[in-house]
Parts: C-alpha cells; sequence; structure tokens
C-alpha cells in the first residue's frame, strides 16, 4: 500500500528518522523525497537573565556588582527596561585610587553601603536604551540615569566612552546580552 503523507507530517517524519538515527547511533538513510525541507530554528536564544544578574554571574564584574549591591540598586537594574551598562571590570575598578574607590565602589561588607556617591557612580554608567557597539561607534550622546554626560564614538578600531570629567574607557567586552538590556564591559571607570 503505497500512502501519501501530507508535507507536515514529512517534515516531522524526517526529524524523527535523524534524531532516531542520532540516538541509537546508527546511520539511516534518509527519507525518501520530502516533500518539503525542515525549517531550521534560529541558533539565537533570548537571554533571560536582567543586566544585574548577569553582571554577577561573570567573575570580571564582581567589584562593580558588589558596588550595585552596596548602592541598594540591585531591584532598580533587574526591573529597568531597554538599558545600557557600561560596565569596568575588575582590573578597571582595582586601577583607581584606594579611596576614591572605597567612596564611589563600597563593598558590601565596608558598612558605608547606600551613600548617594555610590548611586551617582553606578548610574552613571547606564544610559536609556539598548544600544549595541557598532551603533555605538557612529558617535552618540547620552544623559546618564545620574544625569551625567557620556559620549561614544570610535578610535583606533575600538569604541571609546567619554564619561563625566573627561574620563575615557574602551569598550573591551562588547554586546554581553540580557533580557533587559546589554552590558557593555568597558577598561576605566567614567566616573571620578
Amino acid at each position: 500500500m503505497n500512502r501519501q503523507i501530507p508535507p507536515r507530517h514529512a517534515t516531522l517524519a524526517a526529524a524523527a528518522v535523524v534524531v532516531g538515527a542520532a540516538l541509537s547511533g546508527c546511520a539511516q538513510p534518509p527519507p525518501q523525497a520530502p516533500v518539503q525541507a525542515p525549517v531550521q530554528a534560529s541558533t539565537a536564544v533570548a537571554p533571560t537573565r536582567n543586566c544585574i544578574d548577569t553582571l554577577a554571574g561573570r567573575p570580571e564584574f564582581s567589584q562593580f556588582v558588589s558596588g550595585v549591591n552596596a548602592s541598594h540598586l540591585v531591584q532598580d537594574m533587574r526591573t529597568a527596561n531597554n538599558i545600557t551598562v557600561f560596565a569596568p571590570t575588575n582590573a578597571a575598578v582595582n586601577s583607581m585610587n584606594l579611596a576614591v574607590r572605597n567612596r564611589l565602589f563600597p563593598q558590601s561588607n565596608t558598612g558605608r553601603s547606600g551613600t548617594s556617591a555610590s548611586e551617582s557612580a553606578i548610574a552613571g554608567h547606564v544610559v536609556q536604551g539598548r544600544h549595541e557597539a557598532a551603533e555605538l561607534a557612529r558617535g552618540l550622546q547620552f544623559t546618564t540615569a545620574a544625569g551625567t554626560p557620556l559620549q561614544t564614538m570610535a578610535s583606533g578600531g575600538t569604541v571609546v566612552v567619554q564619561g563625566a570629567g573627561n574620563t575615557q574607557a574602551r569598550i573591551t567586552q562588547p554586546d554581553i546580552p540580557c533580557s533587559n538590556g546589554v552590558i557593555q564591559g568597558i577598561d576605566t571607570v567614567l566616573v571620578r
């Protein structure tokens, strides 16, 4: 008995043969002339973790995350929509003068958490909108969540971010996706 399989079922049947072959470890011939090629699923997976939780999962940003925790801005960064976080790496935070670092990025165990200076320092690294590095390279101007100016530009094949007090950072870890925005890892703290 020669029965025709509807196109949708032919695609499912073809997929079942491929999966069955992979699971059994045996090579099986492909089905006879499928009516249509199976639709390929997109390999891009939407991020499910927000920006602060994404940063917390990356050890190279632990100092910045501790500063966010100390300034009590964790919930704000979890619930904000469409943000770009210019997150300084641990090396960037550690290169600061110790007294300034402790004032701007106090660690949770210093007992001086929640200062307005630390909240301003964190907010000075966040802008509204989801901005990929390619877009930032075209040269954009922003006002940060702290109300300070921030400007981006391309320079020597990298994207440079100029923050408050003419501090400049390079984006060294571009386009880290998160569910509520994007993270741009930078090599210098943008506020002083």
